[in-house]
């Protein structure tokens, strides 16, 4: 008979909390799979905890030893004698199995399994699913994933995963949880693009052990954290995720999720993609809209509401002043607006008269407010006429809708502007892409920036919906 593992029976299994400590800010990061060759995971693993500025101890795993990007590298994790906070699993699904089972024995707080071959795969990796699930059931350590594409907290530096879409994002607000690291990685480079900082991210995968519901009560919980973004195939332990999200909200924060499987075709394909199974779409329509949670129904609005509500503005109400140089956006603005419970209402005799100040006699200053191309001109007009609509008592909320820049001082002067109010202010830029100047100015104050009126206006029904002002 084998031996009893007697530090798997004596060492206690860290809570979530313990685990996620570690994770976040780990002092030893051990890497199974490190390799010399370019293109496996286990080397793109440790060359981007390196090249990113990790300052923990990094240990290669490799059977052959030696040096792996300039660290000395262990043949197995037995050769480790110190505690490990973090083991990370880079191998085939068969070795990491190995790999897994040899952490019972060792000082280890959590591993992050970035290996496929489990539920996701079939009949293929049922075995090692049910191996997987019997190492874990007595395992003194935590486990994120399996089939997982890793872990990022900008503020320590951490870029434990394979992907480079993760690379060069602040630190701030958001906290992202996905259950597809491809998805996330699309997230937080449309987040990183638009100066939105990332709190963490974890790509959470199968969550054999870790659920969406266990990161979100942690993540959800930091002080570092406005709002999170959360993209789902199932809820594992839907009840504790209503429970937390219920808590977050109802303590002012936000929680942003996108549900997939909604379509019978969507549920087949995330039964392939995770091994989940989907559940009941209007059931959890019905718990998201009692807890607090805003659902978008894509990637693309989750990006854009999450904008609005990592600025940490909160509207009084629901009137939006708009200001545009071009009358045909501001009236596309004022419809999608409308459309979506808000009120556009005419603005203050005083507003209209300081505005009068800036926009021609063919223009108008009743609401929308068509600037018309005399701004471009006039590059600190723009700005002027933002902080008076900001200063209407009638408005809660105000958008400026702006198409080619033609001077820098134009985005300055909308800095200035969002400086000098505390209510929310979301831009419509239609033309930066076309433009030499920069945005900057804006992405540093994490000003929500919207290239169309329609991505604006999911922005604006997140602020809505976290307010309570529309339903």
């Amino acid at each position: 008979m084998p031996e009893p593992n007697t530090n798997q029976m004596t060492t206690p299994r860290p809570t979530v909390g313990q685990a996620l400590d570690g994770l976040f800010d780990p002092r030893t990061i051990a890497v199974v799979g490190a390799s010399r060759t370019k293109g496996k995971l286990g080397q793109a693993v440790l060359a981007l905890l390196k090249s990113n500025g990790y300052s923990g101890r990094i240990i290669p795993v490799n059977p052959s030893g030696g040096e792996i990007e300039g660290l000395p590298a262990v043949r197995s994790l037995d050769e480790i004698d110190s505690p490990i906070d973090v083991v990370v699993l880079a191998t085939p699904v068969g070795v990491a199995l190995d790999a897994l089972e040899t952490c019972t024995r060792l000082d280890v707080k959590v591993v992050v399994g970035v290996t496929s071959g489990f539920s996701e795969a079939g009949e293929d990796g049922h075995e090692n699913e049910e191996r997987l699930r019997r190492i874990m059931q007595d395992a003194p350590f935590r486990l994120v994933g399996p089939n997982c594409e890793g872990v990022v907290r900008p503020a320590s530096d951490l870029q434990l995963t394979f992907s480079p879409m993760f690379n060069d994002l602040r630190p701030g607000p958001v906290a992202m949880i996905s259950q597809s690291g491809a998805l996330a990685g699309l997230m937080a480079l449309r987040l990183g693009e638009r100066g939105v900082g990332i709190n963490a991210i974890v790509s959470s995968g199968n969550e054999t052990d870790l659920t969406a519901a266990d990161l979100l009560d942690y993540l959800g919980n930091d002080p570092q954290t406005r709002v999170v973004l959360c993209y789902v195939e199932e809820l594992r332990d839907g009840r504790r995720f209503a429970e937390a999200a219920q808590r977050l909200t109802r303590a002012g924060k936000h929680v942003v999720a996108v549900k997939s499987g909604r379509s019978r075709a969507g549920s087949r394909a995330v039964q392939s993609h995770t091994g989940a199974m989907a559940g009941d779409d209007r059931v959890i329509s019905a718990v998201f809209r009692e807890t607090g949670v805003i659902r978008a129904r894509e990637s693309v609005a989750a990006v854009d509401a999450v904008t609005a509500l990592a600025a940490g503005r909160r509207p009084a109400g629901n009137r939006v002043g708009i200001i545009s140089v071009t009358g045909g956006l501001g009236v596309e603005m004022t419809d999608l607006a409308e459309s979506a419970g808000f009120e556009v209402p005419v603005l203050d005799e005083t507003t209209q008269t300081a505005l009068s100040r800036y926009v021609p006699f063919y223009g108008s200053v009743t609401n929308p407010v068509d600037l018309t191309g005399v701004v471009l001109a006039n590059p600190t007009y723009v700005g002027r006429c933002l902080e008076a609509v900001t200063a209407d008592p009638g408005v809660d909320i105000a958008i400026a809708i702006i198409t080619f820049v033609p001077d820098q001082q134009f985005i300055e002067a909308l800095a200035e502007a969002f400086d000098n109010t505390d209510k929310p202010i979301l831009i419509v830029w239609t033309g930066s892409a076309r433009s030499n100047a920069s945005g900057e100015a804006l992405r540093e104050r994490a000003v929500p920036v919207y290239d169309s009126p329609a991505r604006a206006a999911s922005g604006l029904a997140a602020l809505a919906v976290a307010t309570g002002e529309v339903a």
